[in-house]
């Protein structure tokens, strides 16, 4: 299966994290690119693994999910 592209994954994230957790980290603290270096990292672990994890205390409904390169979430 085709690997997703960055901007796909960063889309997903910012719409199932935590603002507090995603781009709300975005800044001088945790760095400009924050939110933009998680989704690389999670585009690595499907590239890596052939699936990512978000955790609970990421996930807006606050139980933690898993994706593949599809992009469909599991819960």
């Amino acid at each position: 299966m085709q690997l997703p592209t960055l901007e796909h994954v960063y889309a997903l994230l910012k719409a199932n994290c935590k603002p507090d957790r995603f781009d709300g980290r975005d800044g001088p603290v945790w760095g400009q690119e924050y939110s933009w270096n998680l989704a690389k990292d999670r585009l690595q672990d499907l590239e890596k693994y052939g699936k990512a994890y978000v955790s609970r205390h990421e996930d807006r409904m606050g139980e933690g999910f898993s994706f593949g390169p599809d992009l469909l979430i599991i819960r």
